[in-house]
């Protein structure tokens, strides 16, 4: 017989509903309340997102309009919930539901946010643009 030792913890609550399979709505959820400015920013999650979000200004050659900057924010929240969902998923044994014999039904969800992501960037444009430069003083940055 095994010794069992009281826990100083309360014992979980019963949930009701089915169970979670994985935390893609919660974070999705958590992001559309928070938004990507309350990340903190020295978490390494806000860091990525952060740098995500600089490269694709500067491919747009660093001075978007508004219009592009909504955009942006957009496919920031797509990639990081992407993001997530494929490192969940590369956790998980098997990507096949044994039983089923048939894909999770995250690896669908996560294909929805990879397609959005790809019409967000689709929208801003593939292609990297040239930073406007006057002359070839700023280009170097020496003062005019």
């Amino acid at each position: 017989m095994r010794d069992e030792q009281p826990s100083d913890e309360a014992p979980a609550k019963p949930r009701g509903g089915r169970p979670r399979l994985h935390g893609l709505r919660q974070l999705r959820d958590n992001i559309k309340v928070l938004t990507l400015r309350r990340l903190d920013g020295r978490s390494s999650v806000a860091i990525a997102v952060k740098r995500f979000r600089e490269d694709l200004i500067a491919d747009l050659g660093g001075d978007p309009s508004r219009a592009q900057l909504t955009i942006i924010e957009a496919a920031s929240r797509s990639w990081l919930m992407l993001s997530s969902v494929d490192d969940w998923l590369q956790r998980q044994p098997s990507i096949v539901n044994a039983k089923k014999q048939s894909l999770l039904p995250v690896v669908m969800q996560r294909q929805t946010l990879a397609d959005s992501l790809l019409r967000h960037l689709t929208a801003l444009g593939l292609e990297r643009h040239a930073r406007a430069v006057r002359d070839v003083r700023q280009l170097a940055g020496l003062p005019d």
